[in-house]
Formats: C-alpha cells, sequence, structure tokens
C-alpha cells in the first residue's frame, strides 16, 4: 500500500541511489545560473544619484529658496567713489629719461596709498566726521552735494556716525577703546587703489546708505588733501622766516660791497683789475657760502627757539613731536595714542625728545662753528683782495662781488614773494578728479543671483549626503550586488506584494498568470527545478533565509502554487515553527481532510506518508505541517535515515517544497540541505543586511553536500524604485507588458 509503514520498511535504503540523483543534477547544472558581471563604479555613482534625483531636486530648490531669503535678507550696499589726481613728479633731478619719471610716479603713488591707508589719517577722518556732527547739531550749514539730498542734516549724521561707532550701545573700555572700534569699521569699509598705471587713485567707502558713502569718501578724500596743504604751508613759513631773516645781512652785504666800489673808485680811479679777479671771485663765492650757512644758522636756532618756547609753554608731546619731524618720536606717540602707554614708553618718549633736541643743537653748533671758519677765511680773503687791490686798483675785484650779491639778495626777494604766494594759496600737490555722488545702483547682487549658486551648492552638498549615505548602505539592491556579496548566483527576484494572504497570493501565481508576480516565481522555479518532459526527475526544493521578515514562507507557498502547473503532484513541507501565519491559512481556506499528524510524526515512524498529509485538491498542493513543540527538529534530522524519507517522497511527489526553519535559527537548515536538490536563500530587497546573509551563507556551507546548489532570490522588490537604479537585470523584463 502507498504510504504504508511496511511499504516504506521494504523499500531499500538506496544511498547509491540518492547520491546518484543529486550527481546527476549536479552535472545538469552545477550551478543555477552564470554570475553577473557587476557594474563600474562610475556607473554605481551615476545611478544612486539618478534614483535619488527627486531629493537632489528638493534639496537643490531648497538651497535656491534659502539663498533667495538670505539675498533679500542681506542689506543692500552702496559704493561711492571719489578720484583724485596726483601731480606730476619733476623729474629734473632724476638722470634717465621715460623709465626714470615713470619710477618716480610710481613712488610717488605708493607713497600717496601708504598714507591713505595709514592710521593717523583715519584719525584724522575720524575726527573731521566727529566735527561735522558736531556743526550740524549746533545749526552750522555745510555745502555738500550731499546734504541736498538729505534735508535733515542732524538726523543724517548721527545715522552716518551710529554706523560708524555705536553710540546707543554702551562700549566697554576706555575712549580709546570706542576710537579703535572706530576706526576698524571705517577701514573695513574703505578702498583705495590706483587706476591701473595712471597718476589716478580712486577712493571708495561702502555703506548702505548711498548718501553717507559719498559723505565719507569726500571727507577721505578732502581731509587729505587739506592735510596736505597744511604741511607744505607749515614749511613754506619755516622756509619765508628763515628768509626773511638773512635778508638784512644779505642786503648790508650789498651796501658795504657797493660803498667799497664807490670808494675805490673815487681813491683809484680806472685800475687794471685782472690780477685780483680770481681772489674776488672766491671772496664772492666765501660770501655766498657764508650766506648760506648764516641762513641755515637762523632757520636752526628759530627752529631750537620754538621747540623752548613749546616746552616752556607745555605743549604736548605730538606737538613736540611733529615739531622735532623725528620718525622714531612720531612712532612712539603713535604708540603711545593707540593705548599701550606704559612707564616704559613714557621714558622712551622723554629720553628721544631730549636726544632730538639735543642733536638739533649740536647741528646750531656745527652751523656757528661753519659761519665762524667762513668768516675768518673771508677775513683773509678780504686782507688779500685789500693788498691785491692796492696793487692792482682793485676795481675789478669788487665789481663782482657787487654783482654777486646783487643777485643773492634779488633772488632771495624773489624767493620770498614765490613763498607768500604759496603760503596764500598752497598745493598740496593732490586734486579732486571727480567728487563722489551718491550712487543710484547697489553694489550688492540682486538676489536672483544668488539663486543658482545656492542651488547648485545645496545640490552638491545632497550630492555627497546620498553618496555617504548609500556608501553605508549594507542592503543588498540588486541581483548582481546580491552574487558579488554573497558569493552564489542570484536566479530571480520576485515583485514586492504588501500584506500577503493565501487567497492574494493564489490569485497572484495562479489567476494573474501573465502577472510580473507570477512570471518571476516561475521563472525562478523553472530554474531551480528545470523540466524535461515526462521523464524528468523529481526535485527537492529547500526554502531559507536569515531573519524573519525576508519573504522566505512567502516564496515557498509560492513555488509551490507555481508547480502545480508543471503538472505531476506537489506537497509542501512547512519546517519553520515561527512563522505559522500563511501556513495556516492555506490550510483553513483550502484543506479537505486535515491531517492531525505531522512530519515529527511521519519522519519518527510514528504514522504514514498519508496520515501525515492535508489534502488541498483545489490548488492541488498536499501539505506537512511543522513537527509539534514536544518533538526537537534538530534530533529528528540527524538521527533519522534522511534517503528512505527523501527516496519515499520523491517515489510520490514530482516536486518537494520545503519551507525551511531560519538560518539564525540553528544548525537544522545545514541537515536539511542534505535532503535537497536545491536550496533557494531569501534575501529581502533593500532590507536584508550583507553580513548576516554572508554569515549565514557560511554556515550553510560548511554543512551538507557540497554538490547541492544553492541560489539567492530577493524578495519583496518594488520593482519602479528598482528599475530607477537602471541595472539591466531581470526588474526591466517584469516591468515590460506581455
Amino acid at each position: 500500500m502507498e504510504g504504508s509503514i511496511a511499504s516504506r520498511a521494504r523499500l531499500p535504503r538506496a544511498t547509491q541511489m540518492t547520491v546518484a540523483r543529486l550527481e546527476a543534477t549536479t552535472q545538469m547544472r552545477p550551478e543555477l545560473r552564470e554570475p553577473t558581471e557587476r557594474s563600474s563604479p562610475f556607473h554605481q555613482l551615476v545611478v544612486t544619484l539618478a534614483t535619488r534625483k527627486w531629493f537632489l531636486l528638493a534639496i537643490a530648490v531648497l538651497g535656491g529658496i534659502l539663498a533667495g531669503m538670505a539675498g533679500f535678507a542681506r542689506p543692500v550696499l552702496f559704493e561711492a567713489t571719489t578720484q583724485v589726481i596726483i601731480d606730476a613728479p619733476s623729474g629734473g633731478n632724476a638722470p634717465g629719461g621715460t623709465a626714470s619719471a615713470q619710477d618716480l610716479l610710481d613712488s610717488s603713488i605708493d607713497d600717496h596709498l601708504t598714507m591713505l591707508s595709514s592710521q593717523a589719517h583715519l584719525r584724522r577722518v575720524l575726527a573731521a566726521l566727529r566735527k561735522a556732527e558736531a556743526a550740524n547739531t549746533a545749526g552750522k550749514s555745510i555745502s555738500s552735494p550731499v546734504w541736498e539730498e538729505k534735508p535733515d542734516t542732524g538726523s543724517f549724521m548721527s545715522t552716518l556716525l551710529s554706523r560708524v561707532w555705536p553710540q546707543g550701545k554702551p562700549v566697554a573700555g576706555s575712549p580709546e577703546a570706542v576710537d579703535a572700534a572706530a576706526l576698524k569699521t571705517l577701514r573695513n569699509g574703505m578702498r583705495v587703489g590706483q587706476e591701473l598705471r595712471s597718476r589716478v587713485i580712486t577712493i571708495g567707502f561702502t555703506d548702505t546708505s548711498a548718501a553717507r558713502a559719498a559723505l565719507v569718501a569726500n571727507t577721505f578724500a578732502q581731509v587729505y588733501i587739506d592735510d596736505l596743504a597744511q604741511k607744505r604751508r607749515a614749511s613754506d613759513q619755516l622756509e619765508l622766516q628763515s628768509l626773511v631773516a638773512s635778508l638784512p645781512q644779505v642786503q648790508g652785504n650789498l651796501v658795504d660791497a657797493t660803498d667799497r666800489l664807490e670808494t675805490y673808485r673815487l681813491t683809484h680811479g680806472a685800475v687794471d683789475q685782472s690780477a685780483a679777479s680770481n681772489a674776488a671771485n672766491e671772496t664772492a663765492e666765501l660770501s655766498r657760502q657764508i650766506a648760506l650757512s648764516k641762513a641755515d644758522l637762523s632757520a636752526s636756532e628759530s627752529r631750537l627757539r620754538h621747540i623752548d618756547d613749546l616746552r616752556k609753554a607745555g605743549a604736548s608731546v605730538s606737538q613736540m613731536a611733529e615739531e622735532i619731524g623725528s620718525p622714531v618720536l612720531a612712532d612712539l606717540v603713535a604708540r603711545q595714542t593707540a593705548g599701550t602707554a606704559g612707564e616704559d614708553l613714557g621714558k622712551a618718549i622723554e629720553l628721544e625728545l631730549e636726544q632730538d633736541i639735543a642733536r638739533i643743537a649740536a647741528e646750531t653748533d656745527v652751523y656757528r662753528a661753519q659761519v665762524a671758519a667762513l668768516e675768518e677765511r673771508k677775513r683773509v680773503l678780504d686782507t688779500a683782495a685789500t693788498d691785491t687791490a692796492s696793487q692792482l686798483a682793485g676795481l675789478r675785484a669788487l665789481e663782482p662781488q657787487v654783482a654777486i650779491v646783487t643777485q643773492r639778495y634779488n633772488d632771495l626777494l624773489g624767493r620770498q614773494q614765490d613763498l607768500m604766494r604759496r603760503i596764500e594759496a598752497p598745493s598740496p600737490g593732490v586734486a579732486v578728479l571727480s567728487a563722489a555722488w551718491p550712487p543710484s545702483s547697489p553694489k550688492t547682487l540682486s538676489p536672483i543671483f544668488l539663486i543658482p549658486p545656492g542651488m547648485i551648492a545645496f545640490g552638491l552638498m545632497g550630492a555627497v549626503f546620498v553618496i555617504i549615505r548609500d556608501s553605508f548602505n549594507q542592503t543588498l539592491r540588486s541581483e548582481a550586488e546580491a552574487e558579488a556579496e554573497l558569493g552564489i548566483p542570484c536566479i530571480g527576484l520576485l515583485p514586492k506584494v504588501s500584506e500577503v494572504h493565501a487567497k492574494q497570493l493564489r490569485h497572484l501565481v495562479l489567476g494573474q498568470r501573465n502577472s510580473p508576480f507570477s512570471r518571476a516565481v516561475t521563472s525562478v522555479l523553472v530554474t531551480a527545478a528545470p523540466t524535461q518532459g515526462r521523464g524528468r526527475s523529481p526535485h527537492i526544493i529547500l526554502a531559507t533565509s536569515s531573519t524573519q521578515d525576508d519573504g522566505k514562507t512567502e516564496l515557498a507557498w509560492s513555488l509551490a502554487l507555481a508547480a502545480t502547473r508543471l503538472g505531476g503532484r506537489v506537497i509542501f513541507i512547512d519546517l519553520d515553527r515561527k512563522d505559522m501565519r500563511l501556513t495556516n491559512e492555506f490550510r483553513g481556506e483550502f484543506s479537505t481532510v486535515v491531517a492531525h499528524n505531522t512530519f515529527g510524526d511521519y519522519v519518527s515512524d510514528r504514522c504514514v506518508l498519508q496520515d501525515a498529509i492535508t489534502r488541498m485538491p483545489e490548488i492541488g498542493i498536499d501539505l506537512m505541517t511543522a513537527p509539534a513543540a514536544s518533538d526537537d527538529l534538530l534530533t529528528l534530522l540527524s538521527t533519522v535515515d534522511k534517503s528512505q524519507f527523501t527516496d519515499e517522497l520523491l517515489s510520490v511527489y514530482d516536486i518537494v517544497i520545503i519551507n525551511g526553519p531560519l538560518g539564525l535559527g540553528g544548525p537544522e537548515t545545514r541537515l536539511l540541505k542534505r535532503w535537497a536538490g536545491a536550496v533557494l536563500f531569501a534575501v529581502r530587497w533593500a532590507r536584508t543586511r550583507r553580513g548576516i546573509a554572508r554569515g549565514v551563507l557560511d554556515s550553510l556551507r560548511a554543512g551538507g553536500s557540497a554538490t547541492v546548489p544553492v541560489g539567492s532570490v530577493l524578495t519583496q522588490v518594488n520593482l519602479r524604485k528598482h528599475a530607477a537604479y537602471r541595472l539591466g537585470d531581470g526588474a526591466d523584463l517584469l516591468l515590460a507588458r506581455v
């Protein structure tokens, strides 16, 4: 009788037949399919970015919106520019041509740029702005093109000064700290530069107010020009004082020379003076040198007296430094003004001041000794000239002397008139070429122009985020990736089906045979158990997975349903006691005779095969349920002779589908591998981690026959999302309409 214990006992324990069957199967297909080549890294990068294109587009749009909002929130800045032109330097003293003149111009431009950017000039501009604020507060009117645009002068200057230095908020620290903050703000807004290689210097100031920017730029240039004019006037005044002091002496020399000439003419008459010409010329030269030395002596003494007067009047150190003109002393005073004052710095200033005064006094003594030596030499020459004149009738010696003294006197008078004219109208050497007017166009770009860079920047950041996130993704999402990571061929994939139930699964596999799911399941079945016509050999397929949610049970039932289309008898053996929901649904929906015995009873010889089978004729599948909780599956698999039961199953059924336990649950799967002709390892798409799946497969390879082929199946695949990866695998075929 079929399925009886007696008939099963009389069956030979054909171990050789079982091995031969497995070897024949293995020889027909040593692997379930050839592994596919893995795509290049560049292609993977393009695919990764293409699959996240909507995310990247959203990030780019967000970046454009944020950039636009930042552009609208940013204050609009205006830059007003003033242009000044430098007088061409005189190249008369330079022994060169055009190149030397250009070098002088470059040097002059560098000097002006340095002085315009200096801390001292910024302080003068700051003082001028404060003075203008005070003058407008007192009701004074200032003629400027800027004021015509702003009738409310006081509020305008208050706005200007509130930007240059904070007035509404108390500033911690001394007044030097307030000045330092104001100078920093002023320096950050200024721009000074040369226009190409010309003599034009551009002075610009950037501010949120166009009128305020024009006012500060014009003030910056005008203060510099006024300061240069003041320095030129002071220098000319000192030279005029020295020249006026030397004029009486030159005039006296002229009177003396004229008297001597007239006296000689009256006394000696016309005589030959050729012998005394040389002595007269030397005397005249000495007179000129004496006059120059006395002029220098007078200037030095005047300067020394002025310094003494300042010291007696109790002048400040800065005034003393400006009068002395020492760079070292000026630097020390600047450091003291900057707020780095100390006892050592004060002593250094006093020491430098005394040294500079001593130096000026020493120069005065040198000039005095020089004048005395020249006068002594002149007296000797005068004596010799007198002797020569007496011998050679020194008329010719007196006439050149008179002419030289007269020329010297006339030069001094002309120089005096020129100095007086320059003092009345000083020329700073710099003139305003173009005054600043309030600009009509802002310097800052429109917020619209910030949107494309913002979109590009955020798009790149989004791409980097996607690439980094994808590099940390340890799941499997393609057949080629599964083969490369797991080391076994991937024989197919199953589309995603939400909330799988027994009737729904039957309808998908048997009712909609042209659906992607039905075609995918049939393709996997044919690959795992290829048909060979009527003489085909029966197959045992084991379905397993690493975790509970990998879709192993759905895969096994789908294969069983698809196997009914191939003809022959199909049995489904469920050995997974943790996932009984779908099996219970099939048994409740389609069973006619429910067996009370299980797989444990069958392999333990407590019942025959027929008593352990639940019939489901509506779908053409027989069911054998998992052992009871009292039966240890590991003990059952390790103690029974598997060939005895596999031979009996294969003699009755054409296809045996075993829903094995989880690979992480224990070694039962390795023992069941000996029962199977093919093992299908379910891997959930974009869910199962590579390390876990690889570890389970390694343990599965460690036991059982090495000739049993093992293949992976991707389950719960989102076909449309998978097709976006452009991998060119089975998903494209499943999406194609039949």
